[in-house]
């Protein structure tokens, strides 16, 4: 369940792990930056009477971006640091990850200070550096799942008995993160379905509730869970029912879990 917590008048959803999703608009070329990786650290300042504090932020939360071009795509802060100055900030983090504009320190200064209530703002209480990771964007996971998923794949002989990797998984949790595994085949019955091994590195990671799920074969194409795994994944959760399944990754046709596993026994019990 989330709950609602307004703080300096945000909204902000805290997840059931206290995890807190901050709502932030950005333009397009930092966007664009940032799903490519060249821009992993964001710069931003509590304006006066603003809704957001980023002095709230804290390791594993996520911000929710907003683009004109790119839409609605989600990143996971990995670290937050206040600096008194720009000048201090460009001298410790640098420029190369933390501007999409100029590498030129001064510069970015410049540009920096002439965004619109930034120069005020950090003479009364300095700027952040939020260090980010980017997670998917919702216009595109289907196909950043399905890449996860098939880049996840390495068919191998892990010893005379058990090979694995010929199938890979990948997973988006209720919490914006996105766990891959692969199959591993034994000689016996205890080997495991790449869902139920991201399924496990879900689990190690404190979470169970899963959305979205894409399994990709050996030759690059989708899958659907066996038996076995539809029966885990009913169990993890009452929202389970409404995990969506990858059909198609060209046309995006999907599947909901309830429709692979009709009149389930357990829905009382979890």
């Amino acid at each position: 369940m989330k709950n609602l917590q307004v703080i300096n008048n945000a909204e902000f959803f805290v997840r059931e792990n206290i995890k807190m999703i901050m709502k932030l608009n950005i333009n397009d070329r930092a966007a664009l930056a940032i799903k490519k990786n060249t821009k992993r650290v964001e710069i931003r300042v509590n304006k006066e009477n603003s809704e957001h504090d980023y002095s709230k932020l804290k390791e594993n939360d996520v911000i929710e971006f907003t683009s004109n071009n790119l839409g609605v795509f989600y990143v996971k802060v990995k670290e937050v640091n206040h600096y008194n100055s720009l000048n201090e900030l460009f001298t410790l983090e640098g420029t190369r990850y933390t501007t999409s504009s100029t590498d030129d320190k001064e510069e970015a200064i410049k540009n920096v200070s002439k965004l619109d209530g930034y120069e005020n703002a950090i003479k009364k209480s300095g700027v952040y550096a939020i260090h980010i990771e980017y997670l998917y964007s919702e216009n595109t996971v289907w196909e950043e799942l399905y890449e996860k998923a098939k880049k996840v794949r390495n068919p191998r002989e892990v010893s005379g008995m058990i090979s694995a990797g010929q199938v890979g998984a990948a997973i988006l949790t209720k919490n914006h993160n996105i766990y891959t595994g692969v199959c591993i085949d034994t000689a016996s019955t205890l080997g495991m379905c790449g869902e139920r091994n991201a399924i496990a590195n879900m689990i190690t990671n404190g979470e169970n509730e899963i959305v979205k799920l894409v399994c990709v074969d050996s030759k690059g194409n989708v899958g659907s869970p066996c038996g076995a795994c539809r029966e885990y994944l009913m169990q993890l959760s009452k929202n389970s029912k409404d995990i969506e399944i990858l059909k198609n990754v060209d046309t995006k046709e999907i599947v909901r879990l309830e429709e692979l596993i009709p009149d389930w026994w357990g829905y009382d019990r979890v």
